[in-house]
């Protein structure tokens, strides 16, 4: 769902894209695309999730995708999709003409988009702008097949396309009340608070297929781990098998998302293997088992992402010893006007998530970033939060307890022995009892569990690669099963903590070849994976600090 574009195209513009066209080249049509999103102003660029697909990259999907016709892109921008499409079905053998005015179909809300993948699919045929029928202005979203009066009773041979990605977690991208009601109407459980519009395309694409076709719309990687894309992910496996998997490790989008695109086929495939493919050129580079319905699929990107696959020997669950908590926007807020210098007088430092590396706090030696602004040594007055459950929340922290940060390489968490530490959303909070403080502090620091959590999150972070765990994922971390190995992994965190300006390189080693066999996980190749992450792994020279 986007906001229309400009009323009309030029001349000069339908005519490169019939020029293109007619070359056959996605690549010279992706560059029309680029001129008409570049001519669109920032905002309704950002709120249509208007961002062009280069050409070798969707003739690349089209080419691992179209086996049969007919093909349908439902948010078709310029047409790049359809045009590889079309050279897709003319080299297994189609007309030109038949293929354009019969086979290929389209739709996007802007009329500016729609006229020019009509030229551009009348210039690669010789036909008529107006003999290309199937490509239509409207929102397939909430139109569905009734978007085409020609639409094939039998559904589409393929859907491949790039829809707009629609967040709703910034502002401009989100759904009106009206649109999210419209929305629920047609799609019912599939939208939750944070759906994102490209994952209900998916979801569409593949409900619009005929039995046995295939589907590939590139996605935003929070498809893959999203737990608003949970009943998403149950319906397209329900209803259909996932065949590979498209991951973008070159920034084909330039940085501004990161993306993937799952190859679908409707109806059931027995089982098979999920291949893997990657980068700009869309080149197979492994295969592995196809999810269970229920699952997240960051698994299935880890070869990819080179996350080392581990099977942990568990014993429990991190849940088992402590409560696992976080606060919430409350209590943020709450806390900004009770937050001081500390210039000598008590006071309960504050924590932000920024201050947290592995089994250390950087309090007082690092700056801090909250509200707004720069803090060195910030610290909470009780008697200045003016809200009565802050207050209570603020109370009921000051406890021995772990703190686990978010958005970092490997799951880092600190240990606040005394308790006066004061921690910021999104930090995550474990409470055990003191006694098991130190065990639970070596199982969050462990490889194998940074490992796990990785897999968990891929897909949901800001970058690839990255940390972000929920309260609820990190009270579901295994606890190890060799208690014996356990035990000399918490003596070895204790001991790197005490370590003044911190502990070496041996020393984090030792710690992580210990807990790699509490977990009953080889240390090679998962040991090297967890150090080149590591916040405490010496820079390289000349590297920026």
């Amino acid at each position: 769902m986007s906001a229309p574009g400009r009323p009309g195209a030029d001349t000069a513009l339908l005519d490169a894209a019939r020029s293109a066209g007619a070359s056959g080249d996605p690549v010279r049509l992706a560059e029309v695309g680029a001129r008409h999103e570049a001519a669109l102003a920032v905002d309704d660029r950002r709120g249509r999730g208007a961002f062009y697909t280069p050409g070798d990259v969707a003739a690349a999907l089209v080419a691992a995708t179209v086996e049969r016709g007919p093909v349908l892109d439902p948010a078709c921008g310029a047409g790049v999709f359809l045009l590889a499409a079309g050279n897709e079905l003319a080299r297994r053998g189609a007309d030109r003409r038949t293929v354009a005015t019969t086979l290929l179909y389209g739709a996007d809300t802007d009329p500016v988009a729609v006229a020019v993948t009509r030229a551009a699919l009348a210039g690669w045929a010789g036909v008529d702008a107006s003999e290309v029928r199937g490509v239509v202005e409207a929102d397939v979203l909430l139109a569905g097949r009734s978007a085409w009066s020609t639409a094939p009773h039998g559904g589409f041979g393929a859907v491949v396309g790039n829809p707009p990605f629609l967040g709703q977690l910034r502002a401009g991208t989100w759904f009106t009340a009206g649109q999210r009601e419209q929305l629920r109407e047609r799609f019912g459980g599939l939208v939750g608070a944070y759906t994102d519009a490209a994952w209900l395309f998916l979801a569409l694409g593949l409900d619009l297929l005929a039995p046995g076709g295939r589907c590939c719309l590139i996605q935003p990687q929070s498809l893959l781990a999203a737990r608003d894309a949970v009943a998403v992910r149950e319906v397209l496996l329900r209803d259909g098998s996932l065949v590979a998997l498209w991951l973008d490790r070159s920034g084909v989008f330039g940085g501004r998302t990161i993306v993937c695109a799952p190859i679908l086929q409707r109806g059931r495939t027995g089982g098979s293997d999920v291949a893997l493919l990657a980068d700009r050129g869309v080149a197979p580079v492994d295969t592995v088992p196809p999810p269970a319905i229920g699952d997240g699929w960051g698994g299935l990107a880890a070869p990819l992402l080179g996350i080392p696959a581990v099977a942990p020997h568990a014993d429990g669950a991190i849940g088992d010893l402590a409560a696992v908590t976080a606060g919430f926007r409350q209590h943020y807020y709450g806390l900004v006007d009770a937050v001081r210098e500390n210039g000598g007088t008590p006071g309960r430092q504050l924590v932000t998530t920024g201050l947290v590396d592995p089994l250390r706090c950087r309090w007082g030696t690092a700056p801090a970033r909250f509200a707004g602004r720069r803090w060195h040594w910030p610290v909470v007055d009780r008697e200045r939060i003016g809200d009565p459950e802050v207050a209570a929340w603020v109370d009921a922290r000051q406890v021995p307890k772990l703190l686990v940060a978010s958005q970092t390489r490997v799951v880092e968490a600190m240990v606040d022995e005394e308790g006066d530490a004061v921690p910021v959303t999104p930090l995550i909070v474990v409470e055990p009892d003191p006694a098991d403080l130190w065990r639970l502090a070596a199982a969050l620091s462990a490889p194998p569990v940074s490992s796990l959590a990785a897999v968990a999150s891929a897909g949901a972070g800001r970058s690839t690669g990255r940390v972000r765990l929920t309260a609820r994922q990190v009270a579901a971390l295994p606890l190890p099963a060799d208690g014996d190995a356990w035990s000399v992994g918490a003596e070895a965190a204790r001991s790197i903590c005490g370590q003044a300006g911190g502990a070496g390189e041996d020393l984090w080693l030792a710690f992580g070849e210990a807990m790699c066999r509490a977990y009953g996980v080889p240390a090679d190749p998962l040991l090297d994976w967890w150090w080149s992450g590591h916040p405490a792994r010496p820079a390289p020279p000349g590297a920026k600090s």
